[in-house]
């Protein structure tokens, strides 16, 4: 029989093992994140997250250029550390209208939520609004891209 000492030896493993992944995770984010803003010197940047949790999730970054053409996105779908960024070439080269509406055609898809929440982001920097006059707009125009 396993005594307390062992248990809470596993317990504060599996929490180890826990917090490497996590920064395993951050990490992988930040230098994607360093690369594409690194990458283009004008346009905008979003990036959208969905799922997580017990489901599977995607975390998607998208560069927009200043003619409203998406340049480059990228993507991180899974449920592990194992995950890598990768390009998402079906969206590249995209008006931000046909994109969105791309993304709208698959809403359960993790992926095309998160382009959507990414698309948002671009949409709201492009229109110089703040975060909270973003949430008071009730939705983005597709004529506006």
């Amino acid at each position: 029989m396993w005594s307390w000492q062992v248990i809470l030896a596993l317990l504060a493993l599996a929490w180890m093992l826990q917090c490497w992944g996590t920064f395993v995770q951050i990490r992988r984010y930040r230098d994607a994140f360093r690369h594409l803003s690194s990458e283009y010197s004008d346009g905008w940047m979003g990036a959208g997250k969905s799922g997580g949790g017990f489901r599977r999730g995607a975390i998607v970054m998208a560069v927009a250029a200043p003619d409203g053409t998406l340049r480059r996105v990228v993507a991180l779908e899974g449920r592990t550390i194992f995950a890598h960024f990768q390009p998402v070439a079906r969206f590249e080269g995209l008006s931000l209208a046909q994109a969105r509406a791309g993304a709208e055609a698959q809403p359960k898809h993790p992926l095309e939520r998160a382009l959507l929440t990414a698309l948002d982001q671009i949409e709201t920097v492009r229109r110089g609004t703040t975060p909270s006059e973003a949430n008071n707009l009730a939705t983005f125009s597709p004529s506006l891209a």
